[in-house]
């Protein structure tokens, strides 16, 4: 089952798995998370229901389109953040996880970020977003656990992609193919996520820089969120000059 905004790209990706492995079937259905729409989710139910849902990928989710100081950030993008990474993985987890139960089955992997571990000023909106879920997360997984369900959250730094608008990969930002092999990989054995219940950090070069930080400069620290703070501005700095160099083009 293949959920998304675009029903294009879900068109797609559809067409893209028959032809790797004809064997198997899917169904899409297109959403847009930020309407938080009940229609949509009561359509939704009824197209799972009586699916045996073995694994729920919690993977929808928004960042700033650039760094921006919280005071300066649209209310349109901040309403959507929330509502998308916060509101939609839970009412989708709320859809799937009661059938997991019933069966005493089912894996839940829901998508983090180091903005949920380490406070990302510049992007405060979706570093709060994101450590909610990471809290959220690790709760569930307790509640879970005793019922036959596991619960995962996935922590990770860059990945090439484009919501990180990275194309190059390298060692410490992974293409999205070689991150999910990790991530399927490691699911079940703990490790990479310092301690964090319920987690894992998959990827071998972010387990080393979470384990560095966390053990030299800790996660909250004024040092952290400091150099933090730098790297995101120097980022919006670039961002901003490349627009109005784009502007300028245009004219």
């Amino acid at each position: 089952m293949l959920v998304s905004r675009t029903h294009s790209k879900l068109q797609a990706l559809e067409q893209e798995i028959a032809q790797s492995n004809p064997k198997v079937q899917t169904q899409i259905f297109a959403i847009d998370f930020a309407q938080n729409k009940d229609s949509d989710y009561e359509a939704l139910a009824d197209l799972i229901k009586g699916l045996d849902i073995s694994i729920l990928i919690n993977n929808v989710g928004q960042s700033h389109s650039i760094p921006v100081p919280f005071l300066q950030t649209d209310r349109t993008e901040m309403d959507s953040i929330i509502t998308i990474n916060c509101i939609g993985t839970l009412r989708i987890t709320q859809l799937v996880a009661p059938s997991m139960v019933d069966r005493k089955r089912g894996l839940i992997l829901t998508m983090a970020s180091f903005g949920g571990v380490f406070p990302t000023p510049l992007l405060a909106t979706y570093s709060g977003s994101k450590a909610f879920l990471q809290q959220w997360g690790s709760a569930l997984g307790a509640e879970l656990a005793p019922k036959g369900v596991t619960v995962e959250v996935v922590q990770s730094h860059l990945v090439a992609s484009a919501m990180s608008k990275i194309r190059r990969s390298s060692a410490l930002v992974p293409t999205p193919k070689a991150f999910v092999r990790a991530t399927l990989a490691k699911i079940g054995l703990p490790g990479g996520s310092q301690g964090i219940a319920y987690t894992a950090t998959p990827w071998w070069a972010h387990s080393l820089m979470q384990w560095f930080i966390t053990t030299f400069a800790g996660t909250t620290s004024y040092f952290t969120i400091k150099t933090n703070k730098s790297m995101h501005e120097d980022i919006r700095r670039r961002a901003l000059a490349k627009a109005a160099r784009g502007t300028k083009k245009g004219q």
